[in-house]
């Protein structure tokens, strides 16, 4: 981004400079207009109008376009890419009868801004997307709402959505309890024994690997688990990658759980930690000596290592903060990496559970 804000609000005349000002604050928005109705607040399209918003649609997160959703269309068109990619667009009127969700309603989050500017200006908000439509979940949606994760985003989110939009069965068996959109699933309690009727299951897991089935299913993933790591100085990335693999099969948890990663400060730097951090998308936080002492308590210590950072446990003293205390592995131990795995209950330290 090379914003300091996310969203943009266009407008072409000046009723619907009026507009773009009366819902400016609440959307904590930029606001831009053709170079003749320039003032203060409102910044010039440059160097010309449809390449000025053409521009915007790349730097922004979203857009409000106060104008004909034919001039939105006509002008956007040489720039939209993918709806996994592209900004929310949200066209209105210049009079606040309509807030159209145009582009990326779900993903992009369109759907939502033209909720939001309708409970703003008593506007309408037309959305067409089918689930929306129908009444039923989305699971492109429902994914970044848990957070989590699910293979092949595109293309199940496609299928999972259809069959919802079409009032077909799709299954949802949750192996962990989460916060989720239900409307149009059919709840289970047993992934092996499913309505007859069934096309699909959605599988919330921490699994690393899941049974084969007769349909279809996706397993989605819940980013709610936390690693507390601990290393020798210089360990090569590579170790470092397969004791991770290995920690993560001998206790049975998809490498995409992980929420964040921890250890201790003097670590912070660590290029074998910091790289498996930014493979799997996870933040890397540390904490002092002092910090990981105050549990350390509960955990097998090692002198050496006390010797060595000043604390006697890494890995799940890290794992215990990083946490909330809910630690749920022993001690993993292999070439001189450590891991201990723990189950987030509420966001700890600005990271989303």
């Amino acid at each position: 981004m090379s914003t300091d804000n996310n969203t943009a609000i266009i407008a072409v005349t000046a009723i619907g400079k009026a507009l773009a000002a009366s819902i400016k604050e609440a959307l904590a928005a930029d606001c831009y207009v053709p170079a003749k109705l320039q003032s203060e607040g409102f910044a010039a399209l440059q160097p010309d109008f449809a390449t000025g918003m053409r521009r915007l649609f790349q730097q922004y997160d979203a857009l409000v376009c106060i104008m004909a959703t034919g001039i939105a269309v006509r002008t956007l068109a040489p720039v939209i890419s993918d709806k996994l990619y592209d900004p929310a667009v949200v066209v209105m009127d210049e009079k606040a009868l309509h807030a159209i969700s145009l582009l990326s309603g779900h993903v992009g989050g369109a759907n939502d801004l033209a909720r939001r500017l309708a409970e703003l200006t008593g506007a309408a908000a037309v959305i067409t997307t089918a689930t929306d439509v129908q009444q039923v979940a989305a699971l492109d949606m429902i994914v970044p709402s848990v957070p989590g994760w699910i293979p092949d985003f595109r293309e199940n989110c496609k299928r999972i959505n259809g069959l919802l939009a079409a009032g077909k069965t799709v299954c949802l068996y949750e192996e962990v309890p989460i916060e989720i959109d239900r409307r149009g699933f059919t709840p289970v309690t047993n992934p092996h024994e499913l309505p007859e009727q069934a096309e699909a299951l959605v599988w919330v897991t921490h699994r690393y690997r899941l049974p084969e089935l007769s349909m279809h299913s996706v397993k989605l993933v819940p980013k709610t688990r936390v690693l507390g790591v601990g290393c020798r100085k210089r360990t090569e990335p590579e170790q470092m990658r397969q004791a991770f693999t290995e920690f993560c099969i001998q206790y049975d948890t998809d490498p995409h759980s992980f929420a964040v990663m921890a250890s201790i400060d003097v670590k912070k730097d660590e290029p074998a930690i910091k790289q498996l951090a930014e493979q799997w998308n996870c933040p890397f936080i540390t904490y002092t000596a002092d910090q990981l002492r105050v549990v350390e308590g509960k955990y097998p210590v090692s002198e050496f290592v006390r010797q060595t950072v000043q604390v006697g446990s890494v890995a799940l003293s890290a794992a215990d903060l990083a946490s909330g205390g809910r630690v749920l592995t022993s001690r993993f131990a292999v070439d001189g990496i450590t891991m201990a795995m723990g189950e987030r209950t509420t966001r700890n330290d600005g990271v989303k559970a």
